[in-house]
């Protein structure tokens, strides 16, 4: 019997080989979308696997509350706190303190004079591979940090700085303002590492033993490490626990909390300032989507949302593609009726007629799966740079994939070959042999519903990908970042010296094409940068305290970012003066609640950082219009722009002419290195900064332009099929209709109507819907774009004409058959 089905099978592909190409490339197209996006979800959700204790691993994290009620979580604390519990509690099997140092650390490999500044490094103690996931590839792991002063590289690491160079035994000098002091430790390389997945959360390029701090503080190392006082000079850790398996956590958690009270009571003033420290444990197993996270370097938080959002586009895709092959395989109904007929009046059973369309399915699915794994392996690579993964061939071969796809082939070959299955093997032999297929009205409705459907998916898809990328285009269209790709940012707080920017800024500004560079903050500010407030006070305005934010800038730096001005002027390097003026915001204004001729010229007071209770006076000279120095997500706040630079927190901005990026920056690295030999030069765009603040938002936007195309892709071979189907259907009608006087344009339109009424339909349903959608996902946004008409009217309109000039060939055909040949059998 089998072996019956097997030649039936391959006869008819044989016979109707265009219909079997278009139901295979879209069953292929089909599958190879949920491949794509099951691979995301499942390494989204297979986050830190790697790690051998992973399930019961934890890490510590604190939250700082200062007098006003405001929160910074963070993901690191005392290191202390770590050795007291793997010293006291039994529930605790083991643990390890990496620290991580923000801004850059110079690596200068002297021998060759490269030098790199990179954030992609960590300070490990001894052994921490034993919790967290590592592979050396060169080296001996067991003796890698047997020597103080030893680091290892990973493979991209090795490759940045050495080339094809081997770095074993290589020294490398470092340098941070912090780690080291301002001061050069020579560290030997002893070690290659196997580069970490994108679904680790750690995953540093360079890898420092710890222990290497005693070359710069001696005996106060041990304070560093586990001090018990904040005036020891201690050290913030990310602590990582491994626990026994089913431990209560409660227990630890009241010992931390212990702890943390012991730290601050040590500190009148901590206590004084009204400052809170409070302990928290999060799980290796949930840390991707905790939204303490938001201080991890990368910023590469996970969103369930999205997941399941992506979970139901890929059923969606599917979906369409099964019903693309329903509507094909009924659309050559009339030409398999006869054989139906025949092998029921030889007394075959609807059963074996019915396995016989799911034997076609299930072989025309595995030949699609064939198809859309190599679909899969040749836009890997493109997909990877969607979805900022590192996927390679070896991730199909994942068991939780093999198991997905084996369940999505299952599914498809299932739900592709029931309806044809159920239809087709229903035709009475008495009827199909007299060339009598039966059309009831009910498999023509369910046939237009499923067309129907596609289109509603189809439009959902296209109307909410337009909105996103509506949404990114307004959230990239700063002022912050309205020439953000022309913004060049360099590296300068922790790794310049200060009294070398006049020189550097004025040699710069000796191209003629260059016009403006100035010196800042660090912008945008991504969540985890820090806290940039400042206390205010207004005297005759506002006599209460305020917790502002504060940009410290250069003097030209409204101008470099060309700032709107409303009331006042700008800062004017000429001035004196202006040494003690800041410019406001619309909302400083707002929050002070005085008409805006009353700021202008008003004095304000800023308490001093260094907790002395001192206050620096300034006056207002200016009010610029409100731009997001942070994410859209969040509310412009009142801002001040403070004409002192950051003592470390500072960054210069060159604007550069367009279309001469690299020449410039050959050129300004040039005179970097002049002006500052022995510094690192790191720049980036500003335009750069803004793609990772909105790194998921852009990665979604990808995903859907994608998605939303092969939409239209599989829906198009839909609608192809249905056109195939009711030509064929009609064949006798057309004839009648031409014989008696129906031009080619009358028959064309019968047959348009039949598609737009069905259009209509799905618009009706998938208008609302879509709606929904985006106003959904926009309300994540303090500021977004507005939903406009014109995203429906396009995506309604541009469907519709992609219908029309698919169905134009089919119809043209059938309109233009010759009456004779249609009418023949009557």
């Amino acid at each position: 019997m089998l072996r019956n089905y097997w030649l039936i099978t391959l006869r008819n592909f044989q016979r109707q080989k265009m219909f079997a190409l278009l139901n295979m490339s879209g069953l292929a197209l089909g599958l190879a979308s949920a491949i794509l996006i099951f691979l995301y979800v499942s390494d989204e959700l297979q986050y830190d696997t790697m790690h051998p204790y992973f399930h019961n691993t934890y890490r510590i994290g604190c939250r700082f509350t200062n007098r006003e009620g405001r929160v910074f979580d963070n993901t690191t604390s005392p290191g202390f706190w770590l050795k007291q519990l793997k010293e006291t509690r039994s529930e605790v099997i083991s643990g390890t303190r990496i620290d991580y140092i923000g801004y850059p650390t110079s690596l200068h490999h002297k021998a060759k004079d490269k030098i790199i500044l990179t954030e992609e490094i960590k300070w490990a103690e001894p052994h921490f591979d034993q919790i967290l996931d590592f592979k050396l590839v060169q080296g001996n792991q067991e003796k890698m940090f047997d020597d103080h002063n030893t680091m290892v590289l990973s493979e991209t690491g090795a490759r940045r700085l050495f080339g094809d160079q081997d770095p074993i035994g290589e020294t490398i000098t470092l340098k941070h303002n912090f780690a080291t002091q301002g001061r050069e430790i020579d560290v030997v390389v002893t070690g290659v590492f196997k580069d970490y997945p994108a679904n680790s959360h750690f995953k540093p390029k360079y890898i420092i033993n710890v222990n290497a701090f005693r070359t710069i503080m001696g005996d106060g190392f041990n304070n560093y490490m586990e001090g018990l006082r904040f005036r020891d000079n201690i050290e913030f850790f990310e602590n990582y626990l491994v626990m026994k398996p089913g431990a209560d956590m409660k227990p630890i958690e009241a010992e931390l909390q212990r702890m943390s009270d012991q730290l601050t009571q040590a500190d009148s003033n901590f206590v004084a300032n009204g400052f809170k420290l409070t302990p928290f444990i999060v799980k290796m197993e949930d840390m991707h989507f905790d939204e303490k996270i938001l201080w991890e370097e990368d910023n590469t938080q996970g969103n369930k949302s999205y997941l399941a959002i992506f979970s139901t586009v890929a059923i969606l895709i599917l979906l369409i593609a099964c019903i693309n092959y329903m509507n094909l395989a009924t659309a050559r109904s009339a030409r398999r009726a006869k054989e139906v007929g025949l092998r029921k009046s030889l007394g075959s059973k609807r059963r074996e007629i019915a396995k016989q369309f799911f034997f076609e399915s299930a072989l025309m699915t595995v030949a699609a799966l064939v198809l859309a794994v190599l679909l899969v392996i040749a836009f890997l690579q493109p997909f990877n740079q969607l979805a900022h993964k590192t996927f390679t061939v070896a991730s199909l071969l994942n068991p939780y994939m093999i198991a997905i796809v084996l369940l999505i082939v299952l599914f498809m070959a299932f739900i592709s070959g029931s309806y044809p299955a159920i239809y087709l093997s229903g035709f009475r032999p008495s009827e199909v042999l007299k060339g009598q297929v039966v059309k009831g009205r009910g498999a023509e409705l369910f046939r237009k519903s499923l067309v129907t459907a596609q289109y509603a998916v189809a439009l959902v898809l296209i109307i909410s990908t337009f909105t996103i990328v509506r949404q990114m285009s307004f959230m990239q269209n700063t002022k912050l970042n309205e020439q953000g790709s022309q913004l060049l940012s360099i590296r300068y707080g922790g790794n310049a010296p200060q009294d070398k920017f006049l020189a550097f800024k004025q040699a710069v500004l000796q191209d003629k094409d260059i016009e403006h560079v100035t010196m800042a903050n660090h912008l945008p500010r991504l969540n985890y940068f820090g806290f940039i407030g400042a206390t205010v006070r207004f005297p005759g305005l506002h006599e209460e305290e305020m917790q502002w934010n504060q940009l410290n800038v250069d003097f030209d730096f409204p101008k470099t970012y060309d700032l709107e001005f409303i009331a006042g002027r700008d800062f004017d390097a000429a001035n004196i003066n202006d040494s003690s003026s800041v410019i406001l915001n619309e909302a400083a204004v707002k929050a002070l609640n005085q008409p805006i001729e009353k700021v202008m010229g008003s004095s304000v007071t800023l308490r001093s950082n260094r907790g002395d209770g001192t206050f620096s006076s300034f006056r207002v000279i200016g009010i610029v219009k409100d731009f997001p120095f942070r994410s859209m997500h969040q509310a412009i706040e009142p801002l001040m722009l403070n004409p002192h630079v950051h003592f470390i927190d500072r960054i210069a901005y060159i604007k550069l002419p367009p279309g001469k990026f690299q020449e410039k920056i050959a050129s300004i690295e040039k005179k970097w290195r002049e002006i500052m030999p022995g510094v690192g030069f790191d720049y980036w765009f500003v335009s750069d900064e803004f793609n990772r603040m909105y790194l998921e938002e852009g990665r979604v936007s990808s995903l859907a332009k994608s998605f939303a195309v092969l939409a239209i892709l599989i829906t198009v071979l839909g609608v192809f099929g249905l056109a195939s189907y009711t030509a064929e259907q009609k064949t006798k009608e057309v004839g009648i209709r031409k014989v008696l006087g129906a031009v080619v344009k009358q028959v064309v339109g019968m047959f348009l109507w039949v598609f737009v009424k069905i259009f209509l339909v799905s618009a009706v349903i998938a208008v609302p819907a879509a709606y929904f959608i985006a106003r959904y996902w926009l309300e994540g946004f303090t500021y977004r774009s507005s939903i406009s008409p014109l995203i429906f009217g396009v995506s309604l309109l541009g469907l519709l004409l992609v219908t029309l000039i698919t169905i134009s060939y089919e119809t043209w055909k059938a309109a233009r058959t010759n009456p004779v040949n249609a009418l023949r059998s009557e």
